[in-house]
């Protein structure tokens, strides 16, 4: 078995990384994403309500312990909507650091490939001189052998 250079050993680890972190990212995003949309769901719920509570009490008028109870709901309404902004600011915040893991990943990967494209540009430009060296010998033993005939 042939033995893996360290530098494509160390790429292909940073590569395995940025993929970990890049799926990191998605869940990330996505419960994010699911936060908002509830978040959104539960403003408008808070709205009906409220809305129902003004038409209820302009139209037909309401007792007194079915207003109490339509405002009871929507002050607690209003509470879960304050502590669900709390968790889509947190999820804000991991996709935020999400974000600055994957770019770290990223540029790390980037450096790897740049220095095996570097050693790879190195290692044809030795070749290609190392070639260029052997054709010139065999041009000039060719010109020598002429030179004695």
């Amino acid at each position: 078995m042939k033995v893996k250079n360290p530098m494509v050993m160390l790429r292909d680890m940073a590569e395995d990384k940025l993929t970990e972190t890049t799926q990191a990212l998605g869940c990330a995003q996505q419960t994010w994403q699911q936060a908002v949309t509830q978040r959104d769901q539960l403003q408008g719920y808070e709205k009906e309500y409220q809305q129902s509570l003004r038409s209820g009490m302009m139209d037909r008028g309401m007792s007194v312990a079915d207003l109490v109870n339509h405002q009871s709901f929507i002050l607690s309404l209003n509470q879960v909507v304050k502590q669900h902004s709390q968790h889509v600011t947190h999820c804000e915040q991991a996709v935020s650091e999400a974000k600055a893991s994957w770019l770290e990943d990223k540029q790390r990967l980037n450096a790897f490939e740049t220095l095996l494209t570097r050693r790879e540009t190195a290692r044809e430009l030795a070749e290609s001189r190392y070639e260029q060296k052997q054709m010139d010998e065999f041009a000039q033993r060719a010109g020598q052998k002429r030179e004695m005939l």
